[in-house]
């Protein structure tokens, strides 16, 4: 299991460049284009801040203003924030934990999941996750009502547990509740099948030289892979039932296919406090649940976030 960190990371020369578009020095700075400009002190640690000024245009500029955290008052929680948001905490407890504002806590965490999903991508399309074995599921939540349900399409490594890819959906509400669904919100769009093919294709742009993709036996899964990674095979197994821990000391079931899987979406119930059962907490907002995700694929596959 991955922990989600914040690595301070800079590029050579950026901090010294004119933030001016239209200054000649802001993609290719000139040697000695600009002065110092005296300091200041943050707020958070009083630390001198060095700032500089550029000859050309008169454009002041410091050595934070090329960072993530570029005014932000508290970039001493974003760490924190990140780390909480991804073991379970809720943003009041977080709020009340770290003695901020709850506004505070959510624009953090918007913030890191912005970092994460833009991390994640830039691993998938350079190609530092790889895969021949993948496992293909789907769960279900819901926001704000049980009336209004959304799926969570994703797939992890078989072999690591990383997770490759997360897609929220909306769908329509099944069983008892449809028709009072139905009445009160009308037909729902199903984005199930938008989430599926991003999905495999974030899969199939992970895969080797031949991917193996095992899921349940849903009658839609063999069409969307066949159509998103037409040459990849797909083994269609039959869900088993856990074994309870109290007739067997070992809690990994065996004889389940997709233990990696299922073990995942565990964690996800148990790690994200809206995803979790039975609970006060519900998801009001299907792109905040997304994020949540895109947080937790970092805390999962152990990324360092710049900032």
């Amino acid at each position: 299991m991955g922990r989600l960190g914040v690595a301070k990371i800079y590029h050579e020369g950026m901090e010294k460049r004119c933030p001016n578009p239209a200054c000649p020095n802001h993609s290719v700075p000139r040697p000695g284009y600009s002065i110092k400009k005296g300091y200041f002190t943050t707020k958070w640690n009083h630390q001198p801040v060095p700032r500089y000024r550029c000859k050309d245009c008169g454009r002041c500029f410091s050595s934070h203003t090329f960072r993530e955290t570029r005014g932000q008052h508290r970039p001493d929680l974003n760490e924190m924030v990140l780390k909480l948001y991804a073991s379970a905490m809720t943003q009041r407890r977080m709020a009340i934990v770290l003695g901020i504002n709850r506004k505070t806590v959510v624009r953090k965490f918007l913030f890191a999941a912005a970092l994460a999903r833009k991390e994640h991508e830039r691993r998938i399309t350079t190609g530092e996750i790889k895969t021949s074995l993948a496992h293909f599921d789907e769960m279900e939540t819901f926001e704000h009502t049980r009336l209004k349900p959304l799926s969570v399409s994703f797939a992890v490594r078989a072999k690591t547990g990383e997770i490759i890819e997360a897609q929220v959906a909306t769908m329509n509400c099944k069983g008892p509740l449809a028709e009072i669904s139905r009445r009160k919100y009308g037909w729902r769009r199903d984005t199930r099948p938008i989430a599926r093919k991003d999905v495999l294709q974030a899969l199939g742009a992970c895969s080797r030289a031949r991917l193996t993709i095992v899921t349940d036996k849903h009658p839609d899964y063999p069409k969307a892979i066949r159509k998103s990674i037409p040459g990849a095979e797909h083994m269609a197994v039959k869900r088993t039932a856990p074994v309870p821990p109290s007739k067997s000391a070992n809690r990994k079931n065996e004889n389940d296919p997709m233990f990696t899987l299922n073990y995942t979406a565990a964690k996800i119930r148990h790690d994200l406090s809206r995803m979790a059962r039975k609970v006060w907490v519900t998801t009001k907002k299907k792109q905040r649940l997304q994020a949540h995700l895109d947080l937790y694929i970092a805390w999962n596959n152990a990324y360092h976030l710049p900032a």
